[in-house]
């Protein structure tokens, strides 16, 4: 049985597959099998795919969903870790590239810390003209290299959701992957951020500061186009909705509870913003109407989106949370 479990969901990759392979073909460390799950591509993904577990049969395995109808990311990524063989599971994106050394440097360290679910680094942001370290930490203020115990890492995932372990980048244990039931299925876009919130509440995760993958970022991304289609709105609402609940099922700070109520907020509002005057306030009042507690803890930014235009109500909104956030600070100097 191979030591690592490598898994990639397939959707339109026809662009960069080939490249990805490579780099996964030339690890140094060779103890591992790679599963190639298509989730419906339309391009010619699937036949790639099929050339590589062909040329590789003893290490590459290649499996589509019945009828190539598509599914989403997260539940292929499942259905990919159920027929996949090994206690550490890897994940790499049809469009990231891996360092030579990437699993060799990873799994050292991973086994020597077997009290922790999951080790994850650092990845290069990788654009067509510039690259960049991507930003870690506590409001993206950087990370040391060490063991981070629940539920450290809940609340610095959520201070910057762009510093939160990359698919790519990580090392995770078999049996927290399914004792915390694998990524949730109704999530689509953040499902991978999820994942790690449900392992960094209730088990140790190790971060080593260590570049080694390359995350492309690319017009023709997933998460690019849903962006732009304004589908990642819509799926953001579902996140949001699954972090207050989940927040309020631990112990985490009210702070961040507020935050993440308020992102789901102003989420809510972009989705509303993109129809016209009347029918964007109509749209708003009835997705705080099936969310009561929302509605009446943010009936004051409601009325400003009611009377002003949203980027206006947006500004003055702000700006009375800094200046209530500026009294707090200055009250808390005061009395300490």
């Amino acid at each position: 049985m191979p030591k690592i479990s490598i898994i990639t969901p397939l959707y339109n990759g026809e662009k960069t597959l080939y490249e990805t392979a490579e780099s996964v073909l030339s690890q140094d460390y060779k103890d591992w099998e790679w599963i190639l799950f298509d989730d419906g591509s339309k391009d010619s993904t699937k036949e790639i795919a099929k050339k590589l577990s062909d040329e590789y049969s003893d290490k590459i395995f290649f499996h589509t969903h019945e009828g190539n109808s598509n599914h989403g990311t997260a539940f292929t990524r499942n259905r990919a870790v159920d027929i996949s063989k090994s206690e550490i599971i890897s994940f790499i994106d049809q469009d990231d590239i891996w360092y030579e050394n990437r699993l060799s440097h990873q799994i050292k360290l991973f086994e020597n810390k077997t009290d922790c679910a999951m080790i994850w680094g650092p990845a290069l942001y990788w654009y067509i003209n510039r690259t960049f370290k991507q930003p870690v930490g506590l409001r993206g203020n950087g990370l040391k290299s060490r063991k981070y115990d629940p539920p450290d890492f809940v609340e610095i995932f959520l201070s910057d959701l762009r510093g939160t372990p990359l698919p790519s980048a990580s090392l995770v244990r078999r049996k927290e992957f399914e004792n915390v039931g694998g990524f949730e299925e109704s999530i689509k876009g953040s499902e991978d951020i999820v994942l790690w919130l449900k392992l960094a509440e209730r088990f140790s995760i190790y971060y080593d500061d260590v570049i080694l993958i390359k995350y492309r970022k690319h017009q023709d991304s997933t998460l690019r186009i849903a962006s732009s289609s304004g589908k990642m709105n819509v799926w953001n609402l579902v996140f949001y909705k699954w972090v207050i609940d989940f927040l309020k099922r631990t112990s985490a700070k009210q702070s961040i509870l507020d935050e993440n109520e308020f992102a789901y907020y102003k989420t809510l509002k972009k989705i509303s913003g993109r129809k016209n005057y009347i029918n964007s306030r109509k749209d708003l009042y009835n997705g705080l109407k099936s969310y009561p507690e929302l509605k009446k803890k943010y009936s004051k930014d409601f009325l400003l989106d009611l009377i002003l235009p949203f980027d206006t109500a947006s500004r003055i909104s702000a700006k009375l949370r800094f200046d209530l956030f500026r009294r707090k600070e200055i009250e808390n100097k005061n009395n300490s």
